[in-house]
């Protein structure tokens, strides 16, 4: 026959159990990636110090931004999120812009062996990849992938550069640049102020 004290023991060692036991009891759960406590994630100690050369994204961004019409030639205006928090247990920085039906996101990893930066783009409902890599230039990240001239088959680099990087917000800039730099051609304008 069970007593209400034995009820009560065996309530207080549930309730002993349950809080010896991690929110994800699984080996190797993430301790550093988003929570209630911290809903952008948080940068893991023992990653690579150049992380925080990305931290000024992590969080929710509004944007405006201006895409070049090629068969205009004018600018198009248009707004977009583009959030970010901590991933892969905190050693790399995810984030995702939204802009009408079009989704991007990217993975964003230092790789402390090359002294470089490594990102890598995902975009839907049309798809598109790609990686780009590069680092601090100045004040300024650039970030850099081999590319032929849009519509022709002259060689040049795509280059992705944030600047007027603030706690308020960034500046970013898309443009595709011939390998000798003489000429540059952009195509993409984004400015993004933080909310939170």
């Amino acid at each position: 026959m069970i007593t209400n004290s034995r009820i009560s023991l065996l309530l207080i060692c549930s309730a002993l159990l349950a809080s010896c036991q991690s929110a994800d009891p699984r080996p190797g759960a993430p301790s550093y990636e988003p929570s209630v406590d911290y809903p952008f994630g948080r940068i893991n100690p023992d990653a690579p110090a150049e992380l925080q050369q990305f931290s000024f994204m992590v969080g929710r961004n509004d944007c405006s931004e201006e895409r070049l019409n090629n068969a205009s030639g004018e600018w198009d205006p248009g707004s977009r999120t583009w959030d970010a928090h901590y991933y892969l247990n905190g050693n790399a920085i995810r984030d995702v812009g939204r802009s009408g039906a079009a989704t991007n996101g990217n993975i964003r990893v230092y790789d402390a062996a090359t002294g470089q930066w490594h990102v890598t783009y995902f975009s839907t409902p049309v798809y598109g990849s790609g990686v780009w890599s590069g680092g601090v230039v100045e004040d300024r990240i650039e970030l850099e992938q081999a590319q032929k001239a849009p519509g022709t088959d002259i060689d040049g680099i795509n280059r992705l550069t944030f600047f007027d990087i603030n706690d308020e917000g960034f500046q970013w800039k898309g443009e595709w640049v011939s390998l000798d730099g003489s000429v540059v051609f952009p195509y993409w304008r984004i400015s993004c102020r933080k909310i939170s």
